[in-house]
């Protein structure tokens, strides 16, 4: 907004953190409780004329400035008939001592509600159904002629601690404060609130069938707390359901977690084995697309419901299990603890004969292979899920997994062709992978289709389409409320848009952030690719020793023993050589340069081969042995069939003609 001529103004809680804050336009103000001067005149504008002092100073001290609670026991006192009207002013009806001022707000409201008995009943009836209630529902609970019941609705909105709505029997009702509804609420009894809620199901259930379909968490509400639990189970886990479907997670999350509170209170049983296996899976997902792959919340959701599927023979179950894990582990950086899990999979499917899981494994092994700097292995499983993909058939995984298998195939299988040196069959399989994407219209799959690919190391793509990848990327990210989208995977496109455009200063700071942000949340992987773009650009602007030390980082990753995320390994060697060669360290450059050519070449990585023998040829030439740089690079040039209109293939091809 900073740029449109708009006020907006919000209120919130102090607990709530929001995440505009940060912005240069957004201004914060923190408003503190009511003065002494403020409350009087709030309670000057209530009474409309004096209250007697001593009263006055009594309502002042016990609301302490909170405007609800003078507001209330203003009221109160008003309607309690201990004061008389003398005019201009209020005196005492009997003494002042016989004035009692409720102690807390909630005493207050009480107070209020129990001056008339019908009032308070259709209080506490409305307070079970919810903050607000329809005038149909609460005549088809209350336990009263009509003509008494339209009376005590009248008498609650005249009070002031309801509104009305329309006109019965068309009627809504609002609690006029969350803490209204509470004090009626907790004003029953526990029996008594367990047989009104008990009515309410059945009267949702025979009168107001579509609440069940469209909204099961209200239905599952009443029957929880009517202590019917196992009914109530199926539909905290249908309406979990229907949130993930809508990526409305935190919805989703509310509605399981209430589901597995309830399966708590059941005895053990494999019905409700099987009752908790079913809403822990759900979760999984749902916190896999809020808090991304590396939350704990992904563990603890999903580690209870493997041995659970376990337990109960459910190799069904097995694929969002077995996908949440492997993905926890890995984006935690342990992308060589990582692959034994992707296997476990495949092993399983293959067991089992299950296609889903099979597909699925193929595409997590994808992934695991693609980071641990294995190529071969990802275009080999890549095809398998080409193969194995049916649109009919598996297009319903995304929703399981947040993820499409062919999706996945198509990102990292892009990857691993352009490694491998074949950069026209990468662009191909990454455009296919973006038509599938946006076919299929996951948000979270489509985001990141857009941010994932050849375009992290492959110049091919210019700063405009980079920018846009990203700005598509956030806005899925925002609409969806996919903070992992908008806050993590499009920062470093439009960081690398930023830079490539030559204001890499200001690429610099979102991807800090970014690396900030991504770490903070328990993730590594990727870690060490995107702290070797940082170092690249801040190298391109003096941070020499800065730049290393970022590379010194990464690499420290990669080498730790179960961790081993070698994709790029060869590509962070060769800019640490770069980066000593710009500080004149020619000695250490070479040593780097040829420790990246040992390992491209146990990739297989032509890609890299080719850009490091480019960087080495150049020190050399630099050094004057120009028949070395041409006898190194010549043959690794010559070796490649196609991508010829890329940047490494023409630079390679520059160098070599002023070697000649």
């Amino acid at each position: 907004m900073r740029t449109t001529p708009l006020l907006v103004v919000l209120t919130h809680r102090p607990e709530f953190q929001p995440r505009w804050s940060g912005h240069g336009h957004v201004g914060a103000l923190n408003l503190s409780k009511l003065t002494r001067t403020q409350s009087a005149a709030m309670v000057a504008a209530l009474a409309s004329k004096a209250l007697p002092e001593t009263l006055l100073e009594q309502i002042l001290t016990r609301t302490d400035g909170v405007p609800l609670f003078v507001e209330e026991l203003t009221r109160t006192v008003l309607e309690s008939g201990e004061l008389k009207d003398a005019g201009d002013h209020y005196e005492y009806a009997g003494s002042a001592r016989s004035v009692a001022i409720p102690a807390t707000l909630r005493d207050s409201l009480m107070a209020r509600l129990d001056r008339f008995m019908p009032v308070r009943e259709v209080a506490q009836i409305g307070a079970a159904i919810g903050r607000e209630f329809s005038y149909e529902m609460i005549a088809a609970v209350a336990p009263m002629p009509q003509a008494q019941l339209d009376e005590a609705l009248a008498r609650l909105c005249e009070s002031g601690l309801a509104f009305r709505r329309g006109t019965p029997p068309d009627a809504t009702y609002t609690f006029k404060h969350a803490l209204v509804q509470d004090a009626a609420y907790d004003s029953l009894l526990k029996r008594r609130r367990q047989e009104l809620h008990a009515k309410i199901a059945r009267v949702i259930e025979q009168r107001f069938p579509n609440i069940q379909t469209t909204e099961p968490e209200v239905l599952a509400h009443h029957l929880t707390e009517a202590g019917l639990a196992e009914a109530a189970i199926p539909l905290w886990q249908g309406a979990g359901e229907l949130a993930l479907k809508r990526m409305a997670l935190t919805e989703a999350i509310a509605h399981l977690n209430q589901g597995l509170e309830v399966v708590a209170t059941l005895p053990p049983s494999l019905e409700r084995d099987a009752r908790e296996l079913g809403l822990r899976i759900l979760l999984g997902t749902a916190w896999l697309g809020l808090k991304g792959w590396p939350s704990p919340k992904v563990w603890t959701s999903l580690h209870p419901a493997l041995a659970l599927a376990k337990s109960l023979q459910r190799h069904d179950a097995l694929l969002p299990i077995l996908w949440g894990l492997t993905n926890n582990i890995f984006s935690q950086g342990r992308v060589a603890e990582s692959l034994p899990w992707a296997e476990e999979m495949l092993k399983v499917a293959k067991a089992t004969a299950d296609a889903d899981l099979l597909i699925a494994g193929h595409a997590i092994a994808c992934t695991c292979y693609c980071w641990a700097g294995e190529p071969t292995k990802v275009l080999e499983h890549a095809n398998k899920v080409l193969d194995l993909y049916d649109i009919e058939k598996h297009r319903y995984l995304a929703d399981v997994i947040n993820h499409d298998p062919k999706t996945v195939a198509g990102i990292f299988g892009s990857i691993a062709a352009w490694t491998l040196g074949y950069p026209d069959q990468a662009l191909r399989l990454s455009d296919e992978k973006d038509v599938h994407a946006r076919r299929r219209n996951h948000p979270f799959d489509l985001g990141f289709a857009l941010t994932m690919g050849v375009h992290d190391f492959d110049h091919r793509f210019r700063h405009e389409d980079l920018s846009k990848r990203a700005e598509e990327c956030e806005r899925l990210g925002r609409e969806n409320s996919l903070p992992v989208l908008w806050a993590v995977l499009a920062t470093a496109p439009h960081s690398l848009a930023l830079i490539r455009k030559g204001k890499i200063a200001e690429g610099i700071v979102p991807l800090k952030a970014g690396i900030a942000l991504w770490e903070a949340s328990g993730g590594k992987s990727r870690c060490p690719t995107l702290k070797a773009f940082l170092a690249e650009a801040m190298a391109m602007t003096g941070e020499l020793d800065d730049a290393l030390h970022l590379l010194n980082e990464a690499t420290a990753q990669i080498e730790q023993p179960g961790w081993e995320e070698r994709l790029n390994y060869p590509e962070i060697l060769r800019l640490r050589g770069w980066i000593l060669s710009l500080k004149g360290n020619s000695e250490g450059a070479e040593r780097n340069f040829l420790t990246s050519l040992d390992w491209a070449r146990r990739q297989q990585a032509k890609m890299r081969e080719l850009r490091t023998s480019t960087s080495l040829a150049r020190l050399w030439q630099s050094q004057g042995r120009r028949q070395d740089a041409y006898e190194l690079l010549a043959p690794v040039y010559d070796w490649f069939t196609e991508g010829f209109d890329t940047k490494d293939l023409q630079e390679a091809k520059s160098l070599l003609a002023e070697l000649r």
